[in-house]
């Protein structure tokens, strides 16, 4: 199953979600899709994409740090949208945008489906 094959049911099966960025270790995309462009673009959710690297790794030093275990997830708020974020593996991660009102436990229960699939092809 392609990379893209994989957003695009993450974003088709779960309401109130505007696109989905699968990174590398680096913040580059690997492949990204959404469906309402007017939303979100294409160059803003590689943006987004890319800061969440930034947060996710410097989460990750601050745990090891203070011994608290593996990060598994984050979630930021803003008023106009959430940005969840997961760790795949060596360094890749996804990042899913929802609506602010989007069921938040449908959301990580649709991108965790989508995490399994991304690492069973890494």
């Amino acid at each position: 199953m392609p990379f893209q094959q994989i957003l695009r049911e993450l974003l088709d099966n779960t309401p109130g979600a505007l696109g989905a960025v699968f990174l590398d270790r680096e913040g580059e995309a690997v492949e990204l899709w959404t469906e309402r462009v007017f939303d979100i673009g294409a160059d803003s959710l590689r943006a987004i994409g890319a800061y969440q690297g930034v947060y996710l790794s410097e989460l990750k030093r601050l745990c090891e740090r203070i011994s608290a275990g593996r990060l598994q997830r984050f979630i930021i708020d803003f008023e106009q949208a959430r940005v969840l974020s997961c760790d795949l593996k060596e360094g890749y991660y996804l990042v899913l945008v929802i609506e602010p009102t989007a069921s938040e436990g449908i959301a990580w229960h649709r991108l965790e489906e989508c995490r399994r699939n991304l690492i069973s092809l890494l």
